[in-house]
């Protein structure tokens, strides 16, 4: 394999020259021509001449979307291309057109994958206090996010350099997400997929203070860290629920003796955890095959054994601390082991994240 079996794709909204310098760049300096696929995604007339520029001058694939329809479906739009019309292809390299990412470091990125052909590979930057601030703390939030619901390590969770292995490509088109939350799930589909994930560093370029970037960190921040906040409503609905539910049937047993309480917890628990499942399984995660219910409800089991045992040997341990506080640290923790096993073990199959 060479360079050259993998195409570069290059999604582009409102660009600048820093893209017609990015394509004269790759083309003085390549030893033999790549296929360079280039997404308009809806930028505009005002942006005809400078793509026109780039299909005829630096012979490029250009598709266009009619409106802007996202980072994540203009990646999606070459992807549909490359699997049609360059089925030769043994994967994909995504660059910004912006100018962040240099020839170098995409040849590294390519080394990186001639090694490790099966591998997703980021190139990765280093956030130091040269980079602006909004970019700083908006990777370095989603990165410690997704280490602590998933337990991956990634250190650039938004980098826009990435190597795809085409056995990979056809998967791609059905992962969620249309606009910057597409490289996050592209991330969570390559856990799943049991695909490697291999970083190589490269240098870190903001030009104009990354103005030129359209990232909108409220709005796409909000879309990034959907599927996680989704399942943080849904255990809270869920735990209004057991509470209300609970509340109700005390009451009509009309007593609070150790079985009134045990049996109305153990109802309460039941009710709200079919809630739970139903909630995760059409809201949150939105796939599992038909063994997803047994396998939650298992957990449900297992979960309570687990909080009541934690709650019975740190309570008598740290008797001067209210039992109340033990039972909420507890389950706190317990919730992020049950997101963990429902998105990687209950509700992992059953097909792809819906677009």
């Amino acid at each position: 394999m060479i360079y050259q079996d993998l195409v570069i794709v290059i999604p582009a909204f409102e660009p600048d020259h820093r893209m017609l310098e990015l394509l004269r760049d790759i083309r003085l300096r390549e030893d033999k021509p790549f296929e360079i696929v280039l997404v308009d995604d809806g930028s505009g007339p005002d942006y005809k001449a400078l793509f026109d520029e780039a299909k005829e001058k630096y012979a490029c694939h250009l598709l266009t979307h009619s409106e802007n329809k996202g980072k994540g479906r203009a990646l999606k739009t070459a992807i549909s291309y490359i699997i049609e019309h360059l089925p030769q292809a043994k994967g994909i390299v995504t660059i910004d057109s912006d100018g962040q990412h240099t020839y170098e470091d995409t040849l590294k990125c390519l080394d990186e994958f001639l090694k490790y052909p099966e591998s997703l590979v980021l190139g990765v930057r280093k956030f130091e206090n040269s980079v602006p601030l909004r970019s700083k703390f908006g990777n370095l939030l989603t990165r410690d996010v997704l280490d602590a619901f998933t337990g991956m390590k990634v250190s650039d969770t938004q980098t826009g350099l990435r190597v795809l292995p085409a056995g990979w490509l056809e998967r791609m088109l059905g992962v969620e997400g249309e606009r910057y939350e597409f490289e996050m799930n592209m991330l969570l589909a390559a856990k799943e997929d049991g695909i490697p994930i291999r970083e190589v560093g490269i240098a870190t370029i903001y030009l104009d203070e990354n103005q030129s970037s359209h990232f909108d960190v409220i709005r796409d921040s909000l879309r990034i860290y959907k599927v996680f906040f989704k399942y943080i409503f849904s255990s809270l609905f869920s735990f209004l629920v057991d509470i209300v539910a609970f509340t109700i049937l005390i009451s009509l047993f009309n007593g609070l003796s150790l079985s009134a309480v045990t049996l109305a917890s153990v109802l309460a628990r039941a009710i709200s955890s079919v809630v739970n499942y139903f909630l995760n399984h059409k809201v949150v995660f939105k796939k599992g095959k038909a063994s997803s219910a047994v396998k939650y409800f298992i957990l449900v089991v297992v979960q309570i054994m687990l909080s009541s045992l934690l709650v019975t040997i740190v309570g008598n341990a740290l008797s001067a601390v209210p039992i109340s506080i033990v039972k909420i640290v507890v389950d706190g923790a317990l919730f992020f082991v049950s997101y963990f096993v429902q998105k990687h073990l209950v509700f992992s199959g059953g097909g792809n994240e819906e677009a």
